[in-house]
């Protein structure tokens, strides 16, 4: 038996075996969603009242406050389902202290009210009266105070830091949330050197990562590069230099990028010195902090040097503009790499590994789902030709770069790390050197920030966003058959078509409104 859903005042019907996603969809409802597998987390919604069965499940904290995944989801009963609610997760907070460490950065003691559990290093969305949020760096150890930490650098035209620098004052009231990120120190790296990288206020949350370590009796290395463009921004300077007095095992490297460089700062960029002769990093763990520039930079550098990606711990800072990806400049930028085209056959092999590969991924529940309607062989060959040119040199590929090719996914840091590790293991069995299965790695790591992401974004045409489309009403041209009841539509008739799921469904299926077919048959 099945049960409708009520979603934003409307009924909607929900067939046997249906999820609550796909009814929607089906029904014309405008619902952010990405994989449809429970991956992504895009659709989460809350749950108003009646109940659910999910075959997956969400953070505990999450289904706590309500929450749920409707593309895993089946009504248990009638349902009344909203969008997601994430005031309900936050928890009030109060500013306690504030000072100055260099004429724009600010550190702020904030005290919550209640318990937050978190790990030095990790990041909290904090929110002010109007509701603006953005998330920020934990600098103190957890235990060490009843209060935590924030280090906030003023922003030029940056709404949240200059209200924090201008109003937050002690008393102030926020709310926040989380903690989130794994870019903290785990004990079971103990024995593992640790190289930590930061620009800006990332220094704060790694100061606080080595802190951790050293509390904790890490006895390898500890390595913290802090790089800024003037002498001002190393701000943590003297803070880090006493550090490194009190541990042998702790080194700090300042770095300069712009202004003249003295006594123990060293000239030029943080992943220039850093990376230098491409140390192997095999064993090592690796934090980065700051700029999304340097964290994808470095992150490339990593994987080339040996990293493990698990060992990779990284959080960019995104601004509130979002960060602009250039696929075009990236794909300039990379050299053609005669050996390893050379170990691919020149070409054969690459099919080789891709068909090999895709194959695979078609058969995986979580990636397979945002290739619905789509064949192995089809993704193969697209992925052949963007690649090929990229290490061949020979530039003649005119297809779609990975930012609009991957623009409706929403892919998370942890999937495109799952989607690698599958991709690695294929390069291994086909036989390539390891040196070279780094190489190739570090091509696809170079479009990470190109693909992961929070929300789908619109295709980027010469600098042009183009509007994002979903769903529409179309009157057909020709006769053919719908995809929810199997019916013949005759050629005429009103439907609705979803371009990324490629499903169309006749005015019954799809519960049209006369509005929406007045639209397309005015006659």
């Amino acid at each position: 038996m099945s049960h409708p859903v009520e979603y934003e005042g409307r009924e909607y019907s929900v067939r046997e075996g249906e999820t609550i996603l796909r009814a929607l969809l089906r029904q014309g409802v405008n619902i952010n969603y990405s994989c449809g597998k429970g991956s992504c987390h895009t659709c989460m919604c809350r749950l108003v009242s009646g109940s659910v069965e999910s075959s997956r499940d969400i953070d505990p904290a999450l289904s706590g406050s309500g929450h749920f995944l409707p593309c895993v989801s089946r009504p248990k009963e009638r349902v009344v389902v909203g969008p997601p609610d994430l005031d309900a997760l936050a928890k009030p907070a109060e500013v306690i202290g504030r000072r100055l460490l260099a004429d724009d950065t600010l550190e702020l003691d904030i005290a919550p009210m209640g318990e937050v559990a978190y790990e030095a290093g990790q990041h909290i969305h904090i929110a002010g009266p109007d509701g603006l949020s953005r998330p920020y760096s934990i600098t103190t150890l957890p235990g060490e105070d009843f209060f935590l930490r924030i280090h906030v650098r003023r922003v030029d035209g940056g709404a949240m830091s200059g209200w924090l620098f201008d109003h937050a004052d002690s008393g102030t009231t926020l709310s926040l949330r989380g903690p989130y990120g794994d870019c903290f120190y785990d004990p079971r790296m103990q024995g593992r050197p640790l190289l930590l990288l930061g620009t800006g206020t990332g220094a704060g949350a790694l100061m606080a990562i080595a802190r951790a370590a050293l509390s904790a009796g890490h006895t390898a290395p500890v390595t913290l590069f802090h790089g800024g463009r003037r002498q001002s921004d190393l701000y943590l300077h003297e803070v880090l230099c006493e550090l490194a007095r009190e541990h042998a095992n702790f080194t700090y490297v300042p770095c300069l990028s712009r202004e003249e460089a003295r006594g123990c700062v060293r000239q030029g960029r943080i992943v220039e010195h850093a990376f230098t002769g491409l140390p192997d990093l095999q064993d090592a763990e690796i934090f980065l902090c700051g700029l999304p520039a340097m964290v994808e930079q470095a992150r490339v550098m990593a994987i080339v040097a040996g990293a493990r990606r698990d060992a990779i711990h990284v959080d960019p800072f995104d601004f509130a503009h979002g960060n602009v990806q250039d696929d075009a400049s990236r794909v300039d930028a990379i050299p053609a790499d005669p050996e390893l085209w050379a170990a691919l056959g020149n070409g054969p092999g690459l099919t080789a590994v891709l068909t090999d590969f895709y194959q695979r991924l078609f058969q995986d529940a979580r990636l397979s789902p945002f290739f619905h309607g789509m064949l192995p062989q089809q993704v193969a060959a697209k992925q052949y030709g963007f690649l090929a040119d990229l290490i061949s040199g020979r530039r003649e590929y005119f297809g779609l770069n990975p930012y609009n090719a991957h623009h409706w996914m929403v892919i998370s840091d942890e999937l495109f790390d799952y989607r690698e590790a599958m991709f690695e293991e294929v390069l291994r069995e086909h036989g390539l050197a390891p040196h070279l299965v780094r190489r190739f790695l570090a091509l696809h790591e170079r479009f990470r920030t190109s693909i992961v992401k929070a929300e789908a974004v619109p295709m980027r045409v010469k600098g042009v966003d183009i509007p994002l489309r979903t769903q529409s009403v179309e009157r057909l041209d020709l006769d053919t058959v719908c995809d929810g009841c199997h019916q013949e539509i005759p050629a005429g008739s009103p439907a609705r078509y979803h371009e990324r799921l490629g499903t169309l469904h006749c005015r019954t299926c799809a519960q049209l409104t006369d509005e929406e077919i007045a639209e397309v048959m005015p006659d």
